[in-house]
């Protein structure tokens, strides 16, 4: 039942996410991701004029896009003749320099270089500009330079309000991204977890909770480093670059790395894979702080490996299951498909728009392959839970007798096994031996139903005599019970006391009196091992066998002496 329930929980989960994202698809393919929603924010839209080169004409309408633009371009028109001194100006910025002036004297700059090094690492980031109630009706000239002279030219939408508006509108548009790049944490934190605890416990084939927390975090990163929410709060550009880069560029390391630890004849060629793209990373880095490209012209070789790296792990997985026919590899594939088909989505979402989230639909892509990839695994789960039941109780059996519940003849070799590999030393080792007398007469009066009866209470007797240790009692086989003991001295006669005060309850027994006989053996401070404890059994079995014999020897000198009479 609880099966039934926790996959019926994970089939909603993954439905309802599903339906989510492709939801926000449609919308995305509905409204197209350039036109910024802004809500409580006024947006400048109209009045502006554009200069390229000694060319001067009204724009109709932001955005808008240039395909060649070496020279850049600049664009100005009249501010609102209303502005408050909290009130800000806010664009988005596709991997440009920008420079804004308001009534001749400059008040924003962006050029993307790196600290100290006087070298360039244009992001996609939000420009924010501190407007002053005196910029009402002033001309604000904004100038766009591409440094890569081969991209085309992005002029975007403005949008005037207050910081905290901007503020509630990015965290509104980046909800699903923070909720998402949570999830994703969640998931690292987890699996972390599971690692440690599993490395700790020395459990087998943990290495692939190792490299999928490895595959989340990075994957959070890059969803973190690309959200707009986080531009506002963190305010370092380049700090976020080189997260959102590098996060990026080590995708391709960890995928077939994470897919070893599954498609197992194909690892040589997955390390294969991983070294092309650790190749890749360092030589991307190298370039880059050498000053020759920067991380954004290097930027489709990453997208090509990555996306080759995807077809590769399709083509083996669907080679795997052809040959395996296995449940696991083919949840992979499909898994592998999905990411696929959210990652397609926004290589076109790059190249075609370069808007300020780059990883929008990646993320989908990673949460569906998540919800996708738990799902396998808690079916897998499940069954390797159901296995481990029945193993025990296979297990239970075979280690403890059906009829009485105690331990049995194997159990007593195992645990005789298991003090001698200890090298355990005993003070006191005491094994006493016990029969239960009469049990044949009462098989052949009343049935074995009844000597089954008689066993049972007889084991039960046992365990209140003699309650000093936990499980030291075991049924040998038949009507042959012995007691273990590691730390307490009992004499014969003691035994046979305790016995008889166990036995008292059956002098009224329906089938008549009926006892236990018992010898008990002890050895003081010996090493464990199992000649000395069968040497012990065998010794208390002989004292026993004659307190049996003088049991029936009592008993048919009753019987004699009432003939008699």
């Amino acid at each position: 039942m609880c099966k039934k329930i926790l996959l019926y929980i994970l089939y909603m989960v993954e439905i309802t996410v599903l339906i989510f994202v492709c939801v926000d698809a449609v919308g995305f393919f509905r409204y197209g991701s350039s036109q910024s929603k802004r809500g409580e924010l006024s947006e400048l839209k109209e009045g502006w004029t554009i200069k390229l080169g000694e060319v001067i004409y009204p724009i109709e309408e932001l955005p808008k896009e240039f395909v060649m633009a070496s020279d850049g371009a600049m664009i100005f028109r009249q501010l609102p003749e209303k502005i408050n001194d909290n009130s800000i100006l806010a664009f988005e910025n596709r991997f440009q320099d920008v420079q804004v002036k308001i009534n001749g004297e400059e008040r924003y700059t962006y050029h993307g270089l790196l600290p100290d090094q006087g070298r360039r690492m244009n992001t996609n980031v939000l420009c924010i500009v501190d407007l002053e109630e005196k910029d009402a009706g002033q001309e604000i000239k904004v100038a766009f330079q591409s440094p890569m002279k081969t991209m085309g030219l992005h002029l975007p939408s403005f949008f005037m309000g207050t910081e905290s508006g901007l503020m509630l509108e990015s965290l509104r548009a980046g909800l699903s991204s923070l909720v998402f790049s949570g999830i994703m944490l969640f998931f690292t934190i987890l699996c972390i977890a599971m690692f440690l605890r599993e490395k700790m416990g020395q459990g087998e084939k943990v290495e692939i909770l190792a490299h999928t927390s490895l595959l989340m975090v990075l994957s959070s990163i890059w969803s973190i480093a690309n959200c707009e929410v986080v531009h506002l709060c963190v305010g370092n550009d380049i700090l976020l670059a080189y997260l959102s880069f590098n996060s990026f560029m080590l995708l391709p390391i960890m995928i077939p790395i994470f897919y070893s630890d599954v498609l197992v004849r194909y690892k040589k060629f997955l390390y294969r894979l991983a070294g092309v793209a650790t190749f890749n990373f360092l030589f991307q880095n190298i370039l880059n702080f050498w000053g020759k490209y920067q991380y954004i012209q290097m930027m489709s070789i990453t997208y090509i490996l990555l996306l080759f790296t995807i077809f590769a792990l399709i083509g083996i997985s669907i080679g795997e299951y052809t040959k395996e026919k296995c449940y696991y590899t083919a949840g992979f594939l499909i898994a592998t498909i999905v990411f696929l088909s959210f990652y397609m989505m926004d290589v076109l979402r790059f190249f075609f728009f370069a808007p300020l989230d780059n990883a929008r639909f990646f993320r989908y892509g990673v949460l569906a392959f998540i919800i996708i990839i738990v799902w396998i695994c808690a079916k897998k789960v499940l069954c390797y839970v159901e296995v481990e039941i029945e193993n025990r109780v296979y297990k239970e059996l075979a280690l403890r007798d059906v009829l009485t519940h105690l331990p049995n003849r194997v159990a007593l070799e195992k645990c005789i096994e298991s003090l001698e590999e200890r090298g355990a030393v005993c003070k006191n080792l005491t094994v006493i031996l016990m029969d239960v007398n009469g049990l044949k007469p009462v098989n052949d009066k009343s049935g074995h139903g009844a000597g089954d009866r008689l066993l049972c209470e007889a084991a039960k007797s046992i365990k209140e005599a003699f309650p000093e240790e936990k499980d030291a009692w075991y049924r040998l086989g038949g009507d042959e019970f012995v007691v273990l003991m590691t730390q307490t001295e009992l004499s014969n006669e003691e035994c046979q006391q305790r016995m008889q005060k166990a036995t008292e309850k059956w002098k009224d027994f329906e089938h008549g009196p009926i006892s236990i006989s018992c010898g008990s053996q002890t050895a003081r401070d010996v090493k464990v091992t199992k000649e000395i404890v069968h040497h012990l059994m065998q010794e208390a079995d002989q004292i026993m066998y004659k307190n049996k014999i003088q049991y029936y020897q009592k008993k048919l000198n009753k019987r004699s002496s009432q003939e008699i009479l």
